[in-house]
């Protein structure tokens, strides 16, 4: 399976839009979300994407790297953090 990368970006107070590219293609369909640590589990195991081992998971410009599905399941809200104070300090 080939890389697949995780975008979440705001969409406005308490909606975050989450979209999965191949490189630069967008696979499957964009889905909305209201946090960015709702929108990293739901890939966690998504359905849309049954061999997906791990997503370079990006917010907001910045990414915390490939990180496997198992570890999106269970630290979602360290990840979401991480994002998130990332987007705001390094701006």
């Amino acid at each position: 399976m080939p890389e697949l990368i995780l975008h979440i970006r705001p969409e406005g107070a308490r909606h975050y839009l989450a979209r999965v590219f191949d490189g630069k293609e967008l696979v499957g369909e964009p889905t909305l979300h209201s946090t960015v640590e709702e929108a990293i589990r739901a890939y966690s195991g998504s359905p849309a994407f049954p061999h997906a081992a791990a997503f370079n998971i990006w917010y907001a410009g910045w990414s915390v790297g490939l990180i496997p599905v198992a570890r999106m399941r269970t630290e979602s809200a360290e990840l979401a953090s991480r994002l998130i104070v990332l987007s705001a300090v390094l701006r």
